[in-house]
């Protein structure tokens, strides 16, 4: 992922406005983090963090729709995209591009999807963020913390691969 300097500050944000401009719908976080988290090209913190900076820089604006908040890029965020496009790798637009095309029914869809992330909290322990997402809203987002690599690994991958339909065995055992 990128260290916190200036230059990749400037990549993040210009990468957030490159999905938010080649999706053309206004997105919820939970889509705009689908996007992210399914390219791989930054972590969930890093975006959630990056989201109020650009908002306050005038870069995207917020509107809710239906008790959802949806995130839209200004005419500022766009100029500026198209000043800086060239300094976003084209390996980076090449993956958004080809996840969107590949992925909008699913973005815009009412069924379950299941993203997953991690990062190093420290010597000893990650934070894996686990989610759950229908019809492109975020339904259920949980964030833990394992003392292994490889557990934050292994957890990922059974939130993303496992048949069976989390979201709903959770809100059942959360019911009873």
């Amino acid at each position: 992922m990128f260290e916190n300097n200036t230059d990749d500050l400037i990549l993040e944000k210009l990468t957030v406005l490159y999905a938010l401009n080649n999706i053309s719908d206004d997105l919820t976080d939970s889509q705009l983090t689908q996007i992210i988290l399914g390219t791989n090209v930054m972590n969930y913190f890093t975006l959630m963090t990056l989201l109020p900076k650009m908002i306050e820089s005038k870069f995207i604006t917020t509107h809710k729709k239906n008790d959802s908040t949806l995130y839209t890029i200004t005419q500022n965020g766009l100029e500026v995209l198209i000043y800086f496009k060239n300094r976003i790798p084209d390996y980076f637009k090449e993956k958004i591009d080809e996840y969107i095309k590949e992925n909008r029914e699913e973005l815009l869809s009412h069924k379950i999807s299941y993203k997953s992330n991690y990062i190093r909290k420290d010597e000893n322990s990650y934070i894996v963020t686990l989610i759950a997402i229908k019809g492109g809203e975020n339904v259920m987002s949980l964030n833990l913390i394992m003392a292994s690599e490889e557990k934050a690994l292994n957890t990922c991958h059974s939130w993303n691969n496992s048949i069976d339909d989390k979201y709903s065995l959770i809100l059942d055992i959360l019911s009873e």
